[in-house]
């Protein structure tokens, strides 16, 4: 996802904000709380990846078991968390993971304390008094209470972080020891080259063949185990070659999988159901030869994946194939739904009756005939007409006389959340 794209997903998530009126530990405002936190750490410790959602969320979820453990330390009711112990070594093991050196633990250790105590204060301790008070239903909290908490959390972050950057190490020479970091140090710089010229000593560092056909993949896996069972069985199922696993650019495994020859037509959609029976969310790009094709399918998979964002209810597993009209036409998200809305009308309403009329008007423009729309529907062919019908009214005669448009709203319509009137 581009920096613009993704820093209006996150507007909402790290604008400035207003307390909520609520005074326990609520969802609401742990939420509020973690988010803010999460958007201060990653303008200061991680700047490269500010406006990238999905760096968003996984950093979030450790941001979050640490507030909550300060939480629980003072009998706060909240939401159950995860277990901390694993979440610290989590935390220091994905910092290395995502190439980011042992400082930044320490960094976004600081930066998230000092911005919990902070903003904790500006919302009036919600949580560490029983009652709120009657001026303004702010909560009144003794000095003493806050310098305790204050302790705590210093204390809690300084054995956190030491717990995080022993796993960091251990991380790290591992990545180190296994070539993980040249190999993603190589990979970087293949794929911001413009040359389809490929350079010998290549395939001998990556251990993995550039002449052949490519096919690049994104696994947004827990571990490095997790990813490389999905990408065994995309290999076995399509009779790849060979295959390449990464540690995360970003927040997903980036992997290709290398045939000797061109594909068949078939490889990709058996491909493409195999993630789909996997259990973690994935996107994969086009079949591509050579090194020209390693780049330009490992970017088609990140252009399918953030497609992710902007779907209404996205499968598994992306396929660039199947999106790239969808990837052409939502740069502009807003002018999208809006072009949905001019063509469509009525029927572009999120309601179960306008849906069942878009799949029927949709299966019916691309078979042609009642009897074909109502088998592939398995429905009646009267069930058909009456729809139909339903869909002149709400059009009007002659909507058929933009069946290219129309076509291409339903197909957006599909992907957006439907724009209501």
């Amino acid at each position: 996802m581009s920096v613009l794209a993704g820093a209006e997903l996150l507007k909402e998530a790290c604008g400035p904000k207003e307390a909520p009126g609520t005074h326990g530990f609520g969802i609401t405002w742990v939420d509020r709380l973690c988010d803010e936190i999460t958007c201060e750490i990653t303008k200061d410790v991680f700047p490269t990846r500010q406006g990238s959602v999905p760096f968003h969320n996984a950093l979030r979820r450790f941001v979050r078991t640490n507030v909550l453990s300060v939480a629980k330390a003072h009998n706060i009711a909240s939401p159950p968390i995860e277990d901390v112990t694993s979440q610290v070594r989590d935390f220091g093991i994905w910092v290395a993971e995502q190439g980011f050196s042992l400082v930044c633990v320490r960094q976004a250790y600081w930066t998230g304390t000092r911005e919990l105590i902070d903003r904790w204060g500006k919302m009036g301790w919600p949580g560490l008094a029983p009652d709120p008070a009657a001026d303004g239903g702010r909560i009144a909290v003794s000095g003493e209470v806050v310098s305790r908490v204050a302790l705590f959390t210093f204390d809690f972050a300084e054995r956190a972080m030491r717990q995080s950057v022993l796993a960091h190490q251990e991380a790290t020479a591992g990545l180190r020891l296994g070539g993980d970091l040249r190999r993603r140090d190589m990979i970087t710089t293949i794929l911001a080259a413009d040359d389809a010229r490929a350079n010998p000593a290549w395939d001998a560092a990556l251990g993995y063949r550039l002449s052949g056909t490519h096919i690049g993949l994104l696994i947004n896996a827990t571990d490095r185990a997790h990813a490389e069972k999905v990408l065994q069985r995309a290999k076995t199922a399509t009779s790849a070659h060979e295959h390449l696993l990464l540690p995360p650019f970003a927040t997903h495994w980036t992997a290709w999988l290398g045939y000797r020859k061109p594909v068949s037509v078939g490889v990709p959609d058996t491909l493409r159901r195999t993630l789909l029976r996997s259990d973690v969310q994935t996107a994969m790009g086009r079949p591509r030869p050579g090194v020209a094709g390693f780049r330009s399918s490992h970017r088609e998979a990140v252009r399918a994946e953030d497609i992710r964002e902007k779907f209404n209810a996205a499968p598994r597993c992306l396929s660039f194939h199947d999106l790239s009209l969808e990837d052409l036409l939502l740069h502009d998200t807003s002018s999208a739904a809006m072009f949905v809305q001019d063509e469509l009308g009525p029927l572009a309403e999120s309601s179960d009756r306008a849906a069942r009329m878009r799949e029927t008007l949709s299966v019916w423009l691309s078979c042609g005939t009642h009897t074909a729309t109502a088998a592939r529907l398995s429905i009646h062919e009267n069930t058909v007409r009456l729809r139909l019908n339903s869909v002149t009214e709400m059009l009007g005669a002659g909507y058929l006389e933009r069946k290219a448009e129309l076509l291409v709203a339903l197909r957006l319509c599909d992907v957006l959340a439907a724009p209501r009137p």
